[in-house]
């Protein structure tokens, strides 16, 4: 069986391209952003009136926010949005500078400074958080899905309000960065 010079350049080429494409694209299963997060991503604690409590890096007493990463990949927030409203036009959106900062390992937590100063580094949002009661909303990379949110009133000072499985309770001694006890 012959095969013409045509048919078995073509064929070089169709395997050539593929393996191009197999081997030597951008591998996207290590951007760290799995687009179907829903419930794996979740506002897990929170501290909105922090005046004794947990110091951020700078030993500021800041409110804060927890986000626990509850899959199996690592995901990087950077690119989301933040907001205290749930009909915010205008979130603030974490940089997207640094994915070392803005990752979360598997079944990790980040903490997000809420203390209106951004110039602070990128986990440090430009909104606080109000004492007297709102909302945390975590909103994806589209800037309209909202992924976890949850609505509170007032607060006490340096008592937390987080998951305790299906439940949202206060906790008189929190734990940003930790699982909660």
């Amino acid at each position: 069986m012959k095969i013409s010079n045509k048919v078995y350049t073509s064929k070089i080429i169709f395997i050539i391209l593929l393996s191009f494409t197999l081997f030597c694209c951008e591998d996207k299963k290590n951007d760290v952003l799995n687009e179907n997060i829903s419930e794996d991503l979740v506002i897990n604690e929170f501290l909105a009136k922090n005046n004794a409590c947990c110091t951020d890096e700078n030993g500021e007493f800041d409110d804060w926010v927890e986000v626990y990463n509850g899959s199996s990949t690592v995901i990087n927030i950077g690119g989301m949005y933040f907001s205290d409203r749930r009909d915010d036009p205008a979130p603030y959106k974490i940089p997207n500078t640094d994915a070392s900062i803005t990752t979360i390992p598997v079944k990790g937590f980040l903490v997000l400074w809420c203390d209106g100063q951004p110039e602070q580094g990128i986990l440090h949002l430009d909104l606080k958080l109000s004492g007297a009661g709102e909302s945390v909303v975590l909103i994806n990379k589209d800037g309209t899905t909202v992924l976890d949110s949850y609505t509170f009133g007032p607060q006490t000072s340096n008592v937390s309000i987080g998951r305790s499985g299906n439940d949202w309770v206060f906790f008189d001694y929190p734990s940003p960065g930790a699982a909660n006890n």
